[in-house]
């Protein structure tokens, strides 16, 4: 006898946090509808707008990893005391051999900044968060934060690097450290996670492709040639480029052209690429801050070698909270 779908309705409620974030994917074996989304503007005085969009990514073997985006709504003003409804009917999500449906909401808003670093006391729930610029907040602001990196030590279930807050959720400020108005470190009360603790990360970069003939050599011969993978540590600034049979030696020198590498950060929790360097980078050949991009090469091996490209302590985004979301979705099993 067959089994009848089974119906599930569930409901998400999330701020509208710094970047772009995915706030629903439809899961293996599952159909939904959206039936109903708005975002309102909980700030005062304030005139953010917000985007909000459909993702098809391919599943096909041929095909797997392509995305096609549609906005429903871009850059969308939402005035103070108001909200605006999105969806207000039926918005069907699929999931199946060939597609995988999901949505994200962006958001852009007055006061936000990068943070620098995150002190996490996972006994006692407290987070002390330092950031780039003054902040501006007060005790008992409300926040968002968006795209910080921790590892997450002592723990068998094997986390490694995991990208936080996650669920997305607002914050009350505690505490304002130094003098308030100037002042570049507060704590919120993150809640406890028993027996993990958490050391934060700058941002965590993950290869996505070079340009051809990105790599110059300026001393030692060869070139110019396109790496097949890169990987960028923003604590100590050193970036490893994998190039086959390069031939390069220690001490040898090289560029990089401007925009020749792209990335994917966890600042915005991997969702959308960036090209470097950029011409205001260390390591831009128009910066003259190192050496105008010629750049010495170290722990040459016969197919990497690394160079550094300056540190980046930025890893994650706050700001206070203007808007929140409400999603109402419709789950139908197809299993």
């Amino acid at each position: 006898m067959a089994v009848a779908p089974l119906n599930k309705f569930i409901t998400i409620a999330v701020p509208v946090a710094p970047g772009r974030q995915t706030v629903y994917t439809a899961p293996t074996g599952v159909s939904a509808i959206v039936l109903y989304a708005s975002v309102a503007n909980v700030g005062v005085n304030t005139y953010p707008t917000v985007t909000f969009t459909h993702n098809r990514k391919s599943t096909a073997n041929k095909t797997a990893g392509n995305l096609r985006r549609t906005r429903l709504v871009k850059n969308a003003e939402i005035p103070p005391n108001d909200s605006l409804i999105i969806v207000d009917g039926r918005l069907v999500l699929e999931r199946s051999a060939l597609v995988q449906d999901s949505v994200t909401v962006e958001g852009v808003q007055s006061g936000i900044v990068t943070i620098t670093d995150v002190d996490y006391n996972n006994i006692s729930g407290v987070a002390t968060v330092t950031t780039m610029d003054p902040h501006g907040f007060s005790e008992d602001s409300e926040v968002t934060m968006s795209g910080i990196a921790f590892t997450c030590g002592g723990y068998s279930g094997g986390i490694t690097t995991s990208i936080f807050p996650t669920p997305q959720r607002p914050f009350i400020v505690d505490s304002i450290v130094d003098t308030v108005g100037t002042s570049k470190t507060f704590t919120v009360d993150a809640g406890i996670v028993k027996d993990i603790p958490h050391t934060y990360l700058p941002a965590v970069h993950t290869f996505v492709s070079a340009v051809q003939d990105s790599v110059t050599v300026i001393s030692g011969g060869g070139g110019p040639f396109t790496p097949s993978s890169a990987n960028y540590n923003g604590a100590t600034g050193v970036l490893q480029l994998t190039i086959a049979s390069h031939g390069l030696s220690n001490g040898n020198t090289i560029s990089i052209a401007d925009y020749g590498l792209t990335f994917r950060c966890s600042m915005d929790n991997y969702l959308t690429d960036h090209p470097y360097p950029r011409p205001t980078d260390p390591a831009s050949t128009s910066n003259a801050q190192l050496s105008n991009g010629v750049l010495t090469i170290s722990n040459v091996t016969t197919n990497t070698f690394e160079v550094n490209v300056g540190t980046s302590p930025s890893g994650g985004r706050v700001g206070p909270l203007q808007m929140e979301l409400i999603m109402s979705i419709l789950e139908n099993s197809t299993s």
